[in-house]
């Protein structure tokens, strides 16, 4: 109205609307003694009474709410953006602002919105998938969709639907997020979009393609990081995998070893079983932490087109037949300073991880924020993913914690 006041006089609105703004900054439009243009810089609406004084039962000194802190209102219209996939009606923004003087019912709104956004099929079969694509890394071309023939030959490397499936599986509802990495089974999709647990070997669906299902013994896998998929991309034709080790270490434990990152040297490495000159002083200290991790992942083949091409399988005789100097007495796998005996045992340790946990949380706070933690949120952001244990180890309750942080519902 004090708008439409200013523009009574006849200016036409688009070349009058400044102006009138400027007339207005200092008025307080609402009386809740918050000046309108204070209020439209903090996000909240300077109509509506209250609406910038903080909401909590204690008033100015409940720091949950105070101004310029935590908004609930904010908080609600950002994850409705993000886990719903599109801002949240004016009847739903409406509802979800009527005052009420207990905070913990503003709190209760925000994790019955949540809960409502995460079983969307948004988040399940969209949102949350792209949070996978760089940890999966899909290339149509060689996936089961493949349009490159050759002959009568589908090229198929592998079919990274399973690993999209697992990484859905183990992100949603309550289930445990450390079977990305410790998962048994696989999961294949019914008619009605529900998951069923396979436990046996998938067999390659299309005699006239390449590759494809999953050839690694149930005993031998450890959840994304033994798909067909993810051994043949990232291993490929290399002897020892060492981009596959690498690139699990980024992706769910968070160092890039190639930025020097998460680096734990192991004494007497590296040996350059490959005979790579990776021995030599310039490249001794990142090899000295990557060659160790990456011998668990030595007997999964990547592509072998010796005899007929395989990809993706399990072989524990192929270290002693692709590495020269290999020794098994001698190359033991090191992660994060423990000794592994096998992939399997490598996977567990990465799971339970403090690594894993803030990788998690990490992911999630770029995907809300497109940021890391500040300072000042390093205390809050800790105690998110250090609440894993307590919470069954669900990504579904870590966003809940996520979404009551300062992080998440300051402006």
């Amino acid at each position: 109205m004090s708008i439409k006041a200013e523009l009574s006089a006849g200016t036409p609105f688009e070349s009058g609307l400044r102006a009138a703004l400027a007339a207005l900054a200092d008025d307080d439009a609402d009386d809740d003694g918050i000046a309108n243009l204070d209020e439209l810089r903090q996000g909240t609406a300077p109509s509506t009474p209250n609406e910038a004084r903080p909401m909590g039962p204690d008033g100015l000194d409940n720091p949950r709410y105070r101004i310029g802190d935590y908004d609930p209102s904010f908080a609600f219209r950002r994850l409705s953006t993000l886990y719903c996939g599109r801002s949240p009606s004016y009847d739903e923004a409406s509802a979800f602002a009527a005052r009420s003087p207990d905070a913990a019912v503003l709190e209760q709104r925000l994790s019955e919105a949540l809960d409502r956004c995460l079983a969307t099929e948004y988040w399940r079969d969209e949102g949350l998938l792209r949070l996978a694509d760089k940890r999966i890394k899909p290339v149509r071309a060689f996936g089961k969709d493949t349009d490159i023939i050759i002959g009568d030959v589908r090229v198929v490397i592998g079919d990274y639907e399973y690993d999209y499936n697992l990484w859905r599986y183990a992100l949603t509802e309550d289930h445990d997020m450390r079977e990305m990495l410790t998962a048994q089974y696989h999961l294949v999709k019914s008619a009605d979009g529900s998951f069923q647990k396979v436990t046996g070997l998938i067999e390659k669906p299309d005699p006239n393609a390449l590759a494809g299902g999953q050839p690694v013994p149930p005993e031998r896998r450890a959840g994304l990081l033994t798909t067909q998929w993810f051994l043949a991309y990232s291993t490929m034709f290399s002897p020892l995998p060492r981009v596959t080790g690498a690139q699990a270490y980024r992706a769910y434990l968070g160092a890039d070893i190639a930025n020097n990152e998460g680096l734990r040297p192991v004494d007497g490495e590296p040996v350059d079983v490959d005979k790579r000159g990776v021995a030599h002083p310039r490249c001794a200290n990142c090899h000295s932490t990557l060659d160790p991790l990456s011998y668990a992942f030595a007997e999964y083949e990547g592509i072998s087109l010796t005899l007929s091409p395989t990809f993706g399988v399990y072989d524990p005789a192929r270290p002693k037949n692709r590495i020269p100097d290999w020794d098994a007495t001698r190359q033991k796998s090191v992660l994060l300073g423990k000794s592994v005996s096998n992939l399997v045992e490598w996977a567990k340790v990465a799971a339970d991880s403090d690594e894993f946990k803030r990788t998690i949380a990490d992911m999630f706070f770029h995907h809300a924020l497109t940021r890391g933690a500040r300072p000042e949120e390093v205390e809050e952001f800790n105690s998110l993913w250090q609440s894993a244990v307590a919470d069954g180890h669900s990504a579904n309750r870590m966003l809940h914690r996520f979404i009551r942080t300062h992080a998440f519902g300051s402006p």
